[in-house]
Formats: structure tokens, sequence, C-alpha cells
């Protein structure tokens, strides 16, 4: 494996490249990138839950079940992280970021909507940290609706309060 340092001629060339693309065509290639991972990511948790996690707790194991929630909870988390990590490198290997820690944390810092930071683009790319809070917004939203309809399985609230104990809701 080579290192870092071998990677800065190619490196110099990409900020040429950045600096001839459009941030929203640049945006937009990464933004697909970075949905179709997550959807990859959140298709697995699926699988996961509804394989796995959904028959062991009808059939009332649920000391299994919980770790195999858990595990489907992680794989949207790790989604996360690898989509920060798209956006990060994105950043760095087309020379928008001085170097990869700062396209890291500038990617996540965007990604969440945090904005904690400063803006580390020229302000003739500023669409490009648009495009980056759009893309965790959208991709946060989907892992909330998939984990709200996981647990809502498992833990659903009952139509009548007097119902002491609900039943898991079919897919």
């Amino acid at each position: 494996m080579k290192p870092l340092s071998d990677l800065q001629p190619i490196v110099q060339q990409t900020e040429t490249l950045a600096s001839q693309i459009s941030p929203v065509i640049f945006g937009g290639v990464v933004f697909l990138l970075v949905l179709t991972c997550h959807a990859v990511f959140c298709e697995g948790a699926t699988q996961i839950y509804h394989r796995f996690t959904l028959p062991m707790w009808r059939q009332g194991r649920r000391w299994l079940a919980r770790p195999l929630l858990y595990v489907s909870i992680l794989v949207l988390v790790v989604s996360h992280l690898v989509e920060i990590a798209i956006w990060g490198y994105a950043l760095y290997w087309c020379g928008l970021a001085k170097n990869l820690s700062e396209a890291l944390y500038f990617s996540g810092s965007t990604y969440t909507t945090l904005g904690y930071g400063s803006d580390i683009l020229p302000d003739s790319l500023n669409a490009i940290t648009a495009v980056i809070a759009l893309s965790g917004m959208f991709s946060i939203a989907w892992t909330t609706s998939i984990l709200m309809s996981n647990i809502g399985h498992i833990h659903p609230v009952p139509s009548n309060p007097s119902t002491k104990k609900p039943q898991p809701i079919e897919p």
C-alpha cells in the first residue's frame, strides 16, 4: 500500500479537476453515491430485522431478538459513518480540503447539519456545503423511518389505552 505522500501528485491533479467542474455536478454525483450507499446499508439492516429479529421476537426468543435488533441499528449507524467518509474523501481527492482530517471533520459537521467550525470551501463552492447537508438530512430521516418501523413492530403503541399488552403488528 502506498503512503499518503505518494498521493500528492494525484491530489494536485484533482485540484485542477475541482476548479473545472460545477459544484452542483460534483455535489450531485457524490450525493447519488451517498444515497446509493445508504440504500444498500438500509436494505441490509432491514433484511437482518425481517429475516432474524422479528421471527425470533414472535417465537418468544426475545433474549436473542434484542441483540439482532441492535446489530441492525449498528448497521445503520455505520452507514452514516461511511457516508461521511465518502464526502470527506471526495473533498480531499478533489483538492477542496488541505488534508484528509480537515475534510472528514468538515463533512461530518456538515452532514449532521451541526455546522460546527469554519467552512473550508471557497464562496464559489458553497453549493457543495448545502448538498452535503441535504444528503445528511435525507439519510438521517430515512434511518429514522426504518428505526421507527422496526421498533413499532416490537413495541407498538396501543390504539386503545386500556389495552394492557399490545400485539406485534404484522409487516
